[in-house]
This record gives structure tokens, sequence and C-alpha cells, in this order.
């Protein structure tokens, strides 16, 4: 299965959480490893910032998490004006942020059906949302 990685993974994955919530994340990105994982740079750019901004991660140890954890495991797809294009019909469509409907437009153009993330906005769309506690064998 090919799944998009969204930042609310990364930052889950950066951050201090409570041991059971850390174990959760844990869990399903081990078997998130099993599949095909891609994300777009402007992913990377909203782990790095959330994780400073709400968390107050260093950049540099975010920069590390990144190198170390999730770029050997994990393609960036690029994001240039036909995704941009696209997102502009999602923004309005789907009611969903410019930086989410960028994402949407990305997976799109490389022909993935799956997000991992906890944004629930992209039930609004016509794509498939994973997270924590879902089943990967329920999506082929």
């Amino acid at each position: 299965m090919k799944v998009f990685v969204d930042a609310s993974l990364i930052v889950y994955l950066n951050a201090r959480l409570p041991r059971d919530e850390a174990e959760k994340v844990e869990r399903f990105w081990l078997r998130l490893l099993r599949e095909e994982l891609y994300t777009d740079v402007l992913v990377l750019d909203e782990a790095i910032y959330v994780s400073k901004r709400k968390y107050g991660i260093d950049v540099e140890s975010t920069l590390k998490l990144l190198d170390r954890a999730i770029l050997p495991y994990v393609d960036v797809l690029p994001l240039g004006l036909e995704e941009y294009l696209k997102a502009k019909e999602y923004m309005v469509r789907y009611r969903l942020k410019p930086s989410d409907a960028l994402h949407l437009a990305v997976m799109d153009s490389n022909g993935l059906q799956v997000i991992a993330t906890e944004d629930k906005d992209f039930d609004r769309t016509h794509v498939k949302r994973i997270w924590l506690n879902d089943s990967l064998q329920l999506v082929e």
C-alpha cells in the first residue's frame, strides 16, 4: 500500500508525549514502515515549524529526526505548478487549508489514495485517512 505521511505523525514522533500515547504513535509508525511511504517538502516544513512552535523542540533536533528516522524510509515527492492548480480547486471544493490542498494535489499527481494523519479535514476528501488505531489491512 502507498501511504502519504502528513506532518502530524512526524511531529508526534518528535515530541515528548505521555508514555501510552508515545507507544501508540510508535506502533503505528512501525506498521507504516512496512508500506511504501511518501510525503512532500511542505510536510517537512510543517513538522519543523510545529515542533518548534507547539512543543519547543529546537530546529536542529527536528532536522536530526528527519534525517535519521524519516527520510531514509519516506520518498519526498515534488510539488510544483500542477499541484498548485489542483490545490486551488481542492481549497474550494473540500474547504481545505492551502497546505492540506497542496498535499492532496501531490497525492493525486502520484496516485496515492491513503494519508496517515490525525487531520480530520481529509475525511471530507476523496482519499482514505488512517490514524493510530486503524488497521492497515483495511486498505488496499
